[in-house]
């Protein structure tokens, strides 16, 4: 059975390569994941997309060090579990009023509060242990 460093190890990976993506995106990279029609070629967009990027690689970081020492670190977690929830109920909320087609945005709010309820679950368990 995996344990829950290797879990949060996995998810600082998938997050850190997610925003490289994101840091070297271009108009190519939108057509390989079939996003042609969102790509917007405005300098803006292209400077928050890239931001966006260096976010996400933040985060995996921040999770690969929690990682090290779940135990200790289990207050940053329970910070990052209410962090992840925001940004998913933003995520979702926007890109439905924005009339964003659900392909489009489902997976980041779905990944979003996947690794939330993940981490409620292990916080749990480290504070009853």
């Amino acid at each position: 059975m995996v344990n829950r460093k290797t879990v949060l190890q996995i998810l600082s990976i998938i997050l850190i390569l997610g925003g490289i993506v994101r840091l070297f995106a271009n108009e190519t990279v939108f057509e390989i994941f079939g996003m042609k029609n969102l790509w917007v070629n405005h300098k803006y967009f292209i400077y928050i997309y890239k931001v966006l990027g260096a976010f996400v690689i933040l985060t995996g970081m921040f999770f690969y060090t929690i990682s090290k020492n779940i135990e200790k670190n289990h207050n940053v977690l329970n910070t990052m579990k209410w962090g992840l929830i925001i940004v998913g109920i933003t995520m979702s909320v926007s890109g439905y009023f924005i009339e964003l087609p659900l392909v489009f945005y489902a997976p980041d709010f779905i990944f979003c509060f996947s690794v939330a309820l993940y981490i409620h679950i292990k916080i749990k368990s480290v504070i009853n242990n």
